[in-house]
C-alpha cells in the first residue's frame, strides 16, 4: 500500500511563489516518507480557478447534450464593450440570448415596419459557431403598443369644423358664461351680449389694478385629468381696452399645483392667439385664463382647447383622383349592367367646383354599378386604411356601398359597408384592414338604390398611427378676419370584436414571419425561440388577458404611487383607453387563442430544426404557477390539434440575500433552494418536452459582499446545473443561458442593479462563480487537477477577480 505524504512548508506562507528561484518555497521531507514532487501541492482556490479552461470546453467534455448559453446586451457584445467582452462571450459561451435586441419594441416602429440595426449588429460580430436563441415573440410587456392599439381603435369621427379636438364646455359663451368661474383681485366675469367679434356673445373680464398674471382668474374645470406626455393646444379671441397680458396655465382644482404659464400680449384690437403646451404632471384638471397682470377690460371669445386634431391618413390619392379639379377621373373609372353612367362636372363638387356624378337608373344589387380606383401596387394585408369621402344623393335614401378586391382576379374581396346618402352634403369614412395579400383596388358600389349620386374631396390611404410627441409651436397672433366660428366635437365608432382579432392577428403574423424571414436572410437558424414569454400571473396563477382580471402588470410612479393594469375601457363619447402601462398589451384580450396562433405561426415561419418555447419565472418557487403554466402549454397542443410546443422554458433569478458569513447557515440555505430546484425540474420533466433554464443569475442583495457570501453564489451556480443534469432526462435537456455576462454597471443599469448576480466581476475577471459552473457542469471540484507545477500559470493570467480568497 502506497503511505501518505506529509508537506511540510519550511518557509512561511507569506513568500510569494513569484520571481527568481530562491523565492520559491522548499519543502521537507520526513524520515521514512516518500519524496514530494511539486504534482503534490495543491493550489490555492484562486490559483486554481485562472488554471480552468472555458466554460464551453468543460461543456462539450462533459454534458454534450447541452448548450450552455449567455444572455447578453447586443449593442455591448456588438461594440466589444471594454475590449473582452465579445472575446470572453465567444470563449466562454456556446449560444447568445438578446436580452432586449429581438423584442418587439427594439424592432417594430410606431407604424408597423421592422427595423432590425440593433440585433444586425449583434449578428454580424458572431463567429459562425454561436448559436442564437430568439427573445421573443410575444410577451405582454415591451410590446408596441402605440401601433397595437391603433389597429383595434375606434375610428374617430369630427363633427363640425376646426382642428382642435376641443375638451371644453361653452367656450363660445353664446348666451352666458355656464361652465365657467372666476376669482381674484376684485376682479368680475360677466357675459356680454353681442361682444363677440362677430356679433355673437362673449366674456367680459375685468381687471381693476396691476398684479400679477394669476391674481384674477378666470376658470374651467374639466370632465378628466390631462394625459401626462400630449400636447394641447389653447386658442381664444380676445382684444383689450389697454394693451395688456393674458396668461394660460392649468392646474389641480384641489391641491392647486399647476404648469404652463405662457402669457401672450393683447392689443385694443380683435386677434386670434394660439399657445402649445405639454402636460408633465399628473392630476391636472383645470385650465385657466389669468388676467390679472395689466388693469383693463378684457373680451375673450371662441376659446378652445384640447388636442391638436391629426392628418388622419397619408393619401395615396393624387390630384384629380381626390378632388377632380383637373376636370378629369385621375384614374376612377365606372362600370355597371348597363344602367350606370359617370361623370366629371364643374359645379358638383361640394363647393362649386368640380365633382363626380354618378347616375344609377334603377334599384339593384349595390355592385351591379360601381366605381373603382385600381393601385399599380397592393395593399399591405396588416394595415389599417381610412376610406373618406363628401357626398349627397338625389334622394333622402340614396345607398353607397365601399367594397375592396383584387383587380385582375376579382378575389380577396371584402369591406362591403354601406353608407346612406341624403340631399345634403356630408362626410363618410370607413376603417379596415385588408387581410389579403393581392389587394389592389377600392371601390365605392352605386347599385342598390336608383338616383343621382355627387362625390368629391375623396381620400384614401394607410392610417396614420399617432404618437405622443410634442407639437413644437410657439403661440402665434393671428389677425381676426370675420368667418364663421367653428369648434369641433368627437365622437368614435367601434370595431367589433371580430375586426379586431382580425385585424392583431394579421399584425402577428406580419411581425413572425418578419422576423423569422429576416433572420433567414442573415443566414441564421435559430437553435430555440420564446414564442410565447411569462403568460401566467403571479399569485393568482391565471393566463394574463386571457382569464377575466387577469392581467398583472403595475406602474409606480415617481411617487411611489402604483397604477395595475386593468380592463380596457371604451365608448363612443371616449374612445378606447387601454388602462395597461407604456407598451404592455395582453394578446389574450382581444385573441383569446392568441397562444396557439403564436405558435402556428412561429412554426410555419421558422426553421423546422428551431424549438419553440414557452417561458415564465418562479416556477422553482411557486408550484401552483408551475402547475398553471404546464396546463397553459397543454391547452396549447391540444388547440393545435398535436403537440407543437417543443420546450418549457424557465427562469431561474436566485436572491442570496440572506446568506451571511456564517458558512454551516449558508450550506443550510444552498440546501432549502435546491429541494425547491429538484421538485421544478422533477415536475417539468414528466412533461416529456425539453426543458431549459432560460435566465440564471444569483444575487446577493449587496454590491460588497463578503468572501463567504461570494463562496454561497458559487455553490449555488453549482447546484442548479447539477440538479438540472440530475433530474432532467438528457433526451429533454436542452441547456442553461447565464443571464448577462458580469457585475459591470454597464449590464445592470436596470436588471440587479448595485447587485453582484454573475460569474466575472466589474472588471471581467473569473469569481469564485465561475468555478461553480464549470464544477457543476463536470460533476466534480475541477480545482483539484491543478496542483503546484501550475502556480506560474497562475500569475501570468491574472484573470482571477479580487473577490476570491486566497
Amino acid at each position: 500500500m502506497k503511505r501518505n505524504r506529509y508537506i511540510i512548508p519550511l518557509l512561511t506562507a507569506s513568500i510569494l511563489l513569484v520571481g527568481c528561484d530562491d523565492q520559491i518555497m522548499k519543502w521537507g521531507q520526513p524520515k521514512d516518507e516518500n519524496a514530494v514532487t511539486s504534482a503534490d501541492i495543491p493550489l490555492a482556490v484562486k490559483e486554481a480557478i485562472a488554471n480552468y479552461d472555458n466554460i464551453k470546453t468543460y461543456a462539450a467534455q462533459y454534458t454534450p447534450n447541452i448548450i450552455v448559453g449567455l444572455g447578453c446586451g447586443a449593442s455591448l457584445y456588438a461594440d466589444n464593450y471594454n475590449d473582452v467582452y465579445q472575446t470572453l462571450a465567444n470563449d466562454n459561451f456556446q449560444m447568445l440570448t438578446p436580452g432586449n435586441a429581438l423584442k418587439m419594441d427594439a424592432v417594430m416602429k410606431s407604424n408597423g415596419d421592422l427595423d432590425f440595426t440593433r440585433i444586425d449588429a449583434m449578428i454580424d460580430a458572431m463567429p459562425g459557431d454561436m448559436h442564437l436563441y430568439g427573445h421573443n415573440f410575444i410577451w405582454y410587456q415591451q410590446q408596441q403598443q402605440t401601433y397595437l392599439k391603433s389597429l383595434i381603435a375606434p375610428t374617430m369621427v369630427i363633427t363640425g369644423g376646426g382642428d382642435i379636438a376641443n375638451i371644453l364646455t361653452n367656450g363660445t359663451f353664446d348666451s352666458d358664461l355656464s361652465s365657467w368661474s372666476g376669482w381674484g383681485n376684485s376682479s368680475t366675469h360677466t357675459w356680454k351680449a353681442n361682444g363677440g367679434p362677430d356679433g355673437s356673445g362673449c366674456a367680459e373680464l375685468m381687471n381693476p389694478s396691476d398684479a400679477n398674471e394669476y391674481s384674477a382668474q378666470f376658470v374651467q374645470d374639466l370632465k378628466n385629468s390631462l394625459e401626462v406626455g400630449k400636447t394641447y393646444i389653447f386658442r381664444f379671441k380676445a382684444k383689450g381696452s389697454v394693451a395688456g397680458v393674458i396668461q394660460f396655465a392649468v392646474q389641480n382644482s384641489s391641491t392647486y399645483a399647476g404648469e404652463g404659464y405662457k402669457s401672450v400680449n393683447i392689443t385694443t384690437d380683435w386677434n386670434t392667439y394660439e399657445i402649445s403646451y405639454t402636460c408633465t404632471k399628473e392630476d391636472m384638471n383645470r385650465m385657466c385664463i389669468n388676467f390679472g397682470k395689466v388693469a383693463g377690460t378684457y373680451l375673450v371669445d371662441d376659446v378652445q382647447f384640447g388636442e391638436k386634431i391629426p392628418d388622419k391618413m397619408t393619401n395615396l390619392l393624387a390630384g384629380d383622383a381626390s378632388d377632380f379639379e383637373g376636370g378629369t377621373a385621375g384614374g376612377w373609372s365606372s362600370w355597371g349592367s348597363g344602367k350606370a353612367s359617370q361623370e366629371i362636372t364643374a359645379g358638383a363638387g361640394k363647393d362649386g367646383s368640380y365633382g363626380v356624378v354618378l347616375t344609377n337608373t334603377g334599384d339593384g344589387n349595390a355592385w351591379d354599378a360601381q366605381f373603382a380606383y385600381t393601385f399599380s401596387s397592393t395593399l399591405d394585408k396588416t394595415k389599417s386604411y381610412i376610406i373618406q369621402f363628401w357626398a349627397k344623393s338625389s334622394t333622402n335614401a340614396g345607398s353607397l356601398q365601399f367594397q375592396y378586391q383584387n383587380g385582375t382576379s376579382y378575389g380577396s374581396q371584402g369591406g362591403y359597408n354601406s353608407f346612406t346618402v341624403g340631399t345634403e352634403w356630408a362626410q363618410y369614412e370607413y376603417t379596415f384592414t385588408p387581410g389579403y395579400d393581392d389587394v389592389d383596388r377600392i371601390i365605392l358600389n352605386f347599385g342598390k338604390v336608383g338616383g343621382t349620386y355627387y362625390i368629391d374631396n375623396i381620400k384614401f390611404g394607410p392610417a396614420i398611427v399617432q404618437s405622443d410627441a410634442t407639437i413644437a409651436k410657439k403661440y402665434i397672433p393671428l389677425r381676426y378676419t370675420r368667418a364663421t366660428r367653428s369648434t369641433s366635437s368627437i365622437t368614435y365608432t367601434l370595431k367589433t370584436p371580430e375586426e379586431k382579432r382580425t385585424a392583431l392577428l394579421g399584425a402577428m403574423d406580419n411581425w413572425i414571419k418578419g422576423v423569422a424571414e429576416h433572420l433567414s436572410e442573415k443566414k441564421v437558424v435559430p437553435y430555440g425561440y420564446d414564442v410565447i414569454n411569462e403568460p401566467i400571473t403571479d399569485g393568482t396563477n391565471k393566463v394574463r388577458g386571457v382569464d377575466e382580471g387577469a392581467f398583472g402588470g403595475s406602474t409606480t410612479d415617481e411617487d411611489d404611487k402604483v397604477t395595475y393594469d386593468s380592463a380596457p375601457t371604451e365608448s363612443t363619447t371616449d374612445g378606447l383607453s387601454l388602462n395597461w402601462g407604456t407598451n404592455r398589451f395582453y394578446w389574450g384580450y382581444y385573441v383569446k387563442d392568441y397562444a396557439v396562433q403564436a405558435f402556428q405561426k412561429a412554426r410555419k415561419y421558422l426553421p423546422a430544426e428551431t424549438k419553440l418555447f414557452v417561458n415564465d419565472y418562479n416556477l422553482e418557487t411557486s408550484p401552483t404557477k408551475l402547475a398553471a403554466l404546464i396546463k397553459f402549454v397543454k391547452q396549447i397542443d391540444t388547440d393545435n390539434g398535436s403537440p407543437i410546443v417543443d420546450g418549457i422554458g424557465t427562469e431561474v433569478h436566485f436572491d442570496l440575500s440572506a446568506a451571511t458569513d456564517d458558512k454551516t447557515a449558508n450550506e443550510s440555505l444552498i440546501s432549502t433552494l435546491k429541494t425547491k430546484v429538484d421538485a421544478m425540474f422533477k415536475t417539468l420533466a414528466t412533461t416529456g418536452k425539453f426543458i431549459r433554464v432560460t435566465e440564471l443569475d444569483v444575487a446577493l442583495g449587496t454590491s460588497s459582499p463578503s468572501s463567504a457570501q461570494y463562496e454561497c453564489q458559487a455553490e449555488c451556480y453549482r447546484m442548479i446545473f447539477r440538479s438540472y443534469l440530475d433530474h432532467i432526462p438528457s433526451a429533454q435537456q436542452s441547456g442553461i443561458t447565464i443571464w448577462t455576462l458580469s457585475d459591470n454597471d454597464k449590464e445592470h443599469t436596470n436588471w440587479l442593479k448595485g447587485d453582484v448576480p454573475n460569474v466575472f466581476d466589474s472588471s471581467y475577471k473569473r469569481k469564485w462563480s465561475y468555478k461553480g459552473v464549470c464544477d457543476g457542469i463536470a460533476n466534480e471540484d475541477l480545482g483539484l487537477k491543478f496542483a503546484g507545477e501550475d502556480y506560474k500559470v497562475y500569475y501570468e493570467k491574472n484573470n482571477v477577480s479580487g473577490t476570491v480568497s486566497e
